[in-house]
């Protein structure tokens, strides 16, 4: 009699009709007994590989550029330290060259989150399923201004940068948002400057190397790389609060992980397993040392390992610890969009509109 056919009840009353069977002996009892328990276990195997290999509820998520650009640091490093198989997600990425086609791609429902700046989800405030931040990557600007090394000697201020051409990674981009901002910080129109879209890290690299731009606006490695190969020099760098105090009051929402309004209401479930992996990924930035990290990722995301670890500490007060999108950064990157003339100077829009921290909140108290 074996278990699948006597029960679990009966699995328990079995072992005590044999101890107290005069006729069975001391060592055929203890076979008897080995017997039906791997009898059971024979038994329960198929169903217990069945619980361990169901599968994880598929997601798929828009990048805003290849793997290594540090202000999408979170999604790299949380695939490979497996945070999203730990909330039973497959996570399926498609990057892109520019935050404009990622988010895109999500409004379309080509997938269900993006990894963009903020400002996608005010372009998107009037269609029928606008976008929403759920948890912030950076809560700083982490963009540096840099100039072409062979003009330094002319470009000493932003304002030198009049009739120039500068370079960032596509129109309407998150660095391209914040760059209205300098200038208007600076009293330059941007009318008197000339924008050119060249792409993230290499492409860019390779635009100032060949003397297409002037002065580029980028976040790590590729900031980091042009400084340290000697293409460029540093004009303003804003990674740290007291720098972006020179441009903004306050912090400032750039990067973090979107989804749509749809998604939220549809699958919360799914949203919050996102967020809860995007926030423990934050805080083992926030407690690991910038060679840890690196040593966590694969060296696809790395390529050149001094300048990536370089790039984390460079960027690393730029990071969000607790993933929380506040209302006083957001403003500032609506104000960035009025600069750039994506919204009406005089139009008001309620920052809060832009982002649900519900999840977020969820996370950091549970």
């Amino acid at each position: 009699m074996g278990c699948a056919t006597i029960g679990v009840s009966s699995f328990y009353q079995a072992p005590t009709v044999l101890l107290r069977n005069p006729k069975i002996t001391g060592r055929r009892r203890a076979f008897a007994l080995m017997g039906l328990l791997l009898t059971c276990l024979s038994s329960l195997a198929p169903a217990l590989g069945a619980a361990r290999h169901a599968p994880r509820t598929s997601v798929r998520l828009a990048v805003s550029s290849r793997p290594g650009n540090i202000v999408y640091l979170q999604l790299d490093l949380a695939k490979a330290l497996h945070y999203f198989e730990d909330e039973d997600l497959d996570v399926q990425f498609k990057f892109y060259e520019g935050g404009p086609n990622a988010a895109k791609a999500l409004e379309e429902g080509q997938v269900q989150f993006s990894g963009n700046s903020i400002d996608h989800a005010v372009y998107t405030r009037d269609a029928p399923r606008p976008l929403k931040m759920v948890a912030a990557f950076t809560d700083l600007p982490a963009v540096t201004l840099t100039v072409r090394r062979s003009l330094r000697a002319q470009i000493r201020s932003v304002k030198d940068l009049r009739g120039r051409r500068i370079g960032v990674a596509a129109l309407n981009s998150g660095t391209h948002v914040i760059l209205a901002s300098i200038f208007k910080s600076a009293g330059v129109p941007l009318n008197a400057v000339s924008i050119i879209p060249v792409g993230h890290t290499d492409q860019m690299i390779a635009a100032m190397k060949r003397g297409d731009i002037d002065a580029a606006v980028s976040t790590d490695p590729a900031a980091l790389r042009l400084l340290v190969g000697g293409d460029a020099s540093l004009l303003l760098d804003l990674v740290t609060y007291d720098e972006t105090q020179r441009i903004f009051t306050g912090s400032y929402a750039f990067t973090g992980l979107m989804t749509r309004s749809d998604v939220i209401a549809q699958r919360p479930d799914v949203v919050q397993r996102m967020v809860n992996a995007v926030i423990r990924t934050n805080q083992f930035i926030a407690t690991h040392s910038a060679s840890d990290i690196a040593d966590a990722l694969p060296m696809s995301a790395e390529h050149d390992r001094y300048i990536f670890v370089k790039s984390i500490e460079h960027t690393r007060p730029s990071f969000s610890a607790d993933g929380i999108v506040t209302a006083e950064g957001v403003a500032n990157n609506i104000k960035s969009q009025k600069a750039l003339g994506l919204i009406a100077p005089d139009q008001t829009l309620d920052p809060t509109d832009f982002f649900d921290m519900r999840f977020a909140m969820h996370t950091n108290h549970r």
